[in-house]
Protein backbone atom coordinates (compact mmCIF):
# COMPACT_ATOMS: atom_id res chain seq x y z
CA UNK A 1 0.00 0.00 0.00
CA UNK A 2 1.33 3.47 -0.96
CA UNK A 3 4.99 2.51 -1.45
CA UNK A 4 4.90 0.64 1.83
CA UNK A 5 3.33 3.53 3.78
CA UNK A 6 0.64 2.06 6.01
CA UNK A 7 0.56 4.68 8.78
CA UNK A 8 0.09 8.45 8.57
CA UNK A 9 1.06 10.60 11.55
CA UNK A 10 -0.33 14.13 11.57
CA UNK A 11 0.78 17.00 13.72
CA UNK A 12 -2.10 19.22 14.87
CA UNK A 13 -1.28 22.92 15.24
CA UNK A 14 -0.17 24.55 12.01
CA UNK A 15 -0.76 21.30 10.11
CA UNK A 16 -4.39 20.19 10.31
CA UNK A 17 -5.25 23.87 10.52
CA UNK A 18 -3.03 26.81 9.53
CA UNK A 19 -1.56 29.15 12.14
CA UNK A 20 -2.78 32.07 10.03
CA UNK A 21 -6.36 31.58 11.31
CA UNK A 22 -5.45 33.24 14.61
CA UNK A 23 -5.79 30.31 17.02
CA UNK A 24 -2.04 29.87 17.58
CA UNK A 25 -1.69 33.58 18.36
CA UNK A 26 -4.70 33.34 20.68
CA UNK A 27 -3.15 30.41 22.56
CA UNK A 28 0.20 32.16 22.93
CA UNK A 29 -1.46 35.32 24.25
CA UNK A 30 -3.47 33.37 26.80
CA UNK A 31 -0.38 31.39 27.74
CA UNK A 32 1.43 34.64 28.48
CA UNK A 33 -1.54 35.88 30.52
CA UNK A 34 -1.36 32.74 32.66
CA UNK A 35 2.41 33.04 33.15
CA UNK A 36 2.13 36.74 33.95
CA UNK A 37 -0.42 36.07 36.70
CA UNK A 38 1.38 33.05 38.12
CA UNK A 39 4.92 34.41 38.23
CA UNK A 40 4.26 38.15 38.47
CA UNK A 41 5.87 38.88 35.10
CA UNK A 42 4.91 41.64 32.73
CA UNK A 43 3.34 40.42 29.49
CA UNK A 44 6.59 41.22 27.70
CA UNK A 45 8.56 39.14 30.20
CA UNK A 46 6.05 36.29 29.93
CA UNK A 47 6.34 36.31 26.13
CA UNK A 48 10.13 36.23 26.35
CA UNK A 49 10.02 33.26 28.74
CA UNK A 50 7.40 31.46 26.61
CA UNK A 51 9.52 31.80 23.48
CA UNK A 52 12.65 30.66 25.31
CA UNK A 53 10.78 27.65 26.75
CA UNK A 54 9.53 26.59 23.30
CA UNK A 55 12.98 27.04 21.79
CA UNK A 56 14.56 25.07 24.64
CA UNK A 57 12.32 21.98 24.54
CA UNK A 58 9.89 22.39 21.61
CA UNK A 59 7.06 22.21 24.14
CA UNK A 60 6.18 25.13 26.43
CA UNK A 61 5.50 23.28 29.70
CA UNK A 62 8.56 21.07 29.36
CA UNK A 63 10.69 24.07 28.46
CA UNK A 64 9.48 26.13 31.41
CA UNK A 65 10.25 23.27 33.78
CA UNK A 66 13.69 22.89 32.23
CA UNK A 67 14.24 26.60 32.90
CA UNK A 68 13.25 26.09 36.54
CA UNK A 69 9.62 27.27 36.52
CA UNK A 70 7.20 24.70 37.93
CA UNK A 71 3.53 24.87 37.00
CA UNK A 72 0.41 22.72 36.74
CA UNK A 73 0.50 21.48 33.14
CA UNK A 74 -3.20 20.60 33.00
CA UNK A 75 -4.28 24.00 34.32
CA UNK A 76 -1.87 25.89 32.06
CA UNK A 77 -2.74 24.06 28.84
CA UNK A 78 -6.48 24.24 29.55
CA UNK A 79 -6.27 27.99 30.13
CA UNK A 80 -4.01 28.58 27.15
CA UNK A 81 -6.15 26.69 24.63
CA UNK A 82 -9.58 27.82 25.84
CA UNK A 83 -11.75 29.32 23.10
CA UNK A 84 -10.86 26.88 20.33
CA UNK A 85 -14.41 26.91 18.97
CA UNK A 86 -14.03 30.59 18.04
CA UNK A 87 -11.27 29.79 15.55
CA UNK A 88 -11.51 26.23 14.26
CA UNK A 89 -14.41 25.33 11.95
CA UNK A 90 -15.14 22.35 9.68
CA UNK A 91 -12.93 22.35 6.59
CA UNK A 92 -14.45 20.59 3.56
CA UNK A 93 -11.22 20.28 1.56
CA UNK A 94 -9.34 18.89 4.55
CA UNK A 95 -12.10 16.35 5.14
CA UNK A 96 -12.02 15.27 1.49
CA UNK A 97 -8.24 14.90 1.62
CA UNK A 98 -8.35 12.73 4.75
CA UNK A 99 -11.21 10.63 3.33
CA UNK A 100 -9.15 9.89 0.22
CA UNK A 101 -6.33 8.30 2.24
CA UNK A 102 -6.72 4.59 2.90
CA UNK A 103 -3.94 4.25 5.48
CA UNK A 104 -4.61 4.35 9.20
CA UNK A 105 -4.24 7.89 10.48
CA UNK A 106 -3.13 9.18 13.88
CA UNK A 107 -2.61 12.59 15.43
CA UNK A 108 0.84 13.05 17.01
CA UNK A 109 1.02 16.38 18.87
CA UNK A 110 2.97 17.97 21.70
CA UNK A 111 -0.19 19.30 23.32
CA UNK A 112 -2.42 17.32 25.70
CA UNK A 113 -4.80 14.80 24.18
CA UNK A 114 -7.93 16.32 25.70
CA UNK A 115 -7.22 19.66 24.02
CA UNK A 116 -6.32 18.03 20.71
CA UNK A 117 -9.62 16.12 20.81
CA UNK A 118 -11.52 19.42 21.16
CA UNK A 119 -9.69 20.88 18.17
CA UNK A 120 -10.36 17.84 15.98
CA UNK A 121 -14.07 17.94 16.81
CA UNK A 122 -14.24 21.65 15.94
CA UNK A 123 -12.59 20.87 12.60
CA UNK A 124 -15.10 18.06 12.04
CA UNK A 125 -12.38 15.47 11.40
CA UNK A 126 -12.12 13.42 14.61
CA UNK A 127 -13.61 10.30 12.99
CA UNK A 128 -10.74 10.11 10.49
CA UNK A 129 -8.20 9.23 13.20
CA UNK A 130 -7.62 5.99 15.06
CA UNK A 131 -6.06 7.65 18.09
CA UNK A 132 -4.52 10.87 19.39
CA UNK A 133 -0.99 10.76 20.84
CA UNK A 134 -0.08 13.80 22.90
CA UNK A 135 1.69 15.12 25.97
CA UNK A 136 0.01 12.73 28.40
CA UNK A 137 1.12 9.69 26.39
CA UNK A 138 4.65 10.98 25.93
CA UNK A 139 5.17 11.97 29.56
CA UNK A 140 8.49 13.76 30.00
CA UNK A 141 9.44 13.54 26.32
CA UNK A 142 8.06 15.31 23.25
CA UNK A 143 8.75 15.78 19.56
CA UNK A 144 11.43 16.01 18.18
CA UNK A 145 12.94 13.57 20.71
CA UNK A 146 13.57 10.14 19.22
CA UNK A 147 11.97 8.33 22.13
CA UNK A 148 8.64 10.11 21.59
CA UNK A 149 8.55 8.97 17.95
CA UNK A 150 9.57 5.43 18.91
CA UNK A 151 6.93 5.24 21.65
CA UNK A 152 4.17 6.17 19.20
CA UNK A 153 5.40 3.81 16.49
CA UNK A 154 5.63 0.95 18.99
CA UNK A 155 2.13 1.62 20.34
CA UNK A 156 0.69 1.74 16.82
CA UNK A 157 2.43 -1.55 16.09
CA UNK A 158 4.29 -0.49 12.96
CA UNK A 159 7.79 0.60 11.89
CA UNK A 160 9.21 4.02 11.07
CA UNK A 161 9.76 2.90 7.46
CA UNK A 162 6.01 2.34 7.10
CA UNK A 163 5.13 5.81 8.43
CA UNK A 164 4.76 9.23 6.91
CA UNK A 165 4.97 12.26 9.21
CA UNK A 166 2.97 15.35 8.25
CA UNK A 167 4.34 18.43 10.02
CA UNK A 168 4.84 22.19 10.04
CA UNK A 169 7.91 22.03 12.30
CA UNK A 170 11.27 21.65 10.55
CA UNK A 171 12.77 20.17 13.74
CA UNK A 172 10.16 17.43 13.76
CA UNK A 173 10.49 16.78 10.03
CA UNK A 174 14.23 16.30 10.41
CA UNK A 175 13.73 13.93 13.36
CA UNK A 176 11.15 11.88 11.45
CA UNK A 177 13.35 11.58 8.36
CA UNK A 178 16.36 10.51 10.44
CA UNK A 179 14.24 7.63 11.77
CA UNK A 180 13.36 6.49 8.25
CA UNK A 181 9.91 8.05 7.82
CA UNK A 182 8.57 9.75 4.72
CA UNK A 183 7.83 13.42 5.39
CA UNK A 184 5.36 16.05 4.26
CA UNK A 185 6.10 19.62 5.31
CA UNK A 186 3.23 22.08 5.65
CA UNK A 187 4.70 25.50 4.99
CA UNK A 188 3.60 28.25 7.34
CA UNK A 189 4.79 31.69 8.33
CA UNK A 190 5.52 30.93 11.97
CA UNK A 191 9.17 31.71 12.76
CA UNK A 192 8.90 29.74 16.00
CA UNK A 193 8.36 26.54 14.03
CA UNK A 194 10.84 27.16 11.22
CA UNK A 195 8.95 28.05 8.07
CA UNK A 196 11.59 27.73 5.36
CA UNK A 197 12.25 24.64 3.26
CA UNK A 198 14.82 26.30 0.99
CA UNK A 199 18.09 25.38 2.72
CA UNK A 200 20.03 22.35 1.54
CA UNK A 201 19.51 20.58 4.86
CA UNK A 202 15.75 20.85 4.89
CA UNK A 203 15.35 20.01 1.22
CA UNK A 204 17.04 16.69 1.90
CA UNK A 205 14.57 15.70 4.61
CA UNK A 206 11.34 16.84 2.95
CA UNK A 207 9.64 14.42 0.56
CA UNK A 208 6.92 16.92 -0.26
CA UNK A 209 6.02 20.47 0.81
CA UNK A 210 2.65 22.18 0.55
CA UNK A 211 0.82 25.26 1.80
CA UNK A 212 -2.23 23.35 3.05
CA UNK A 213 -3.47 19.77 3.16
CA UNK A 214 -5.65 19.29 0.10
CA UNK A 215 -5.78 16.66 -2.63
CA UNK A 216 -4.83 19.26 -5.23
CA UNK A 217 -1.78 20.39 -3.29
CA UNK A 218 -0.43 16.89 -2.74
CA UNK A 219 -1.48 14.57 -5.56
CA UNK A 220 1.57 15.48 -7.66
CA UNK A 221 4.15 16.04 -4.94
CA UNK A 222 3.19 13.08 -2.77
CA UNK A 223 1.68 10.43 -5.07
CA UNK A 224 2.93 7.75 -2.67
CA UNK A 225 -0.05 8.61 -0.46
CA UNK A 226 -2.44 7.08 -2.99
CA UNK A 227 -0.41 4.47 -4.90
Amino acid sequence: MSDGITCLLFDLDGTLYLESNGYVKHCRTRGCEYLSKKFGWTMAEAEEKRKLALKTSNQTVKGLRTLGYELDDKEFVSYMRDGVEQFLKPNRELGEFLSSLKQKKYVFTNTREVEAEKALKCLGIRDHFEKVYGADFMGDSCKPETRSFNAVVEDVGTTCEECCMVEDSIKNVIAAKQLGMRTIFVRGRDPEQGFTDESGETLEVIDCACDALTIGNLEKGAPFLWK
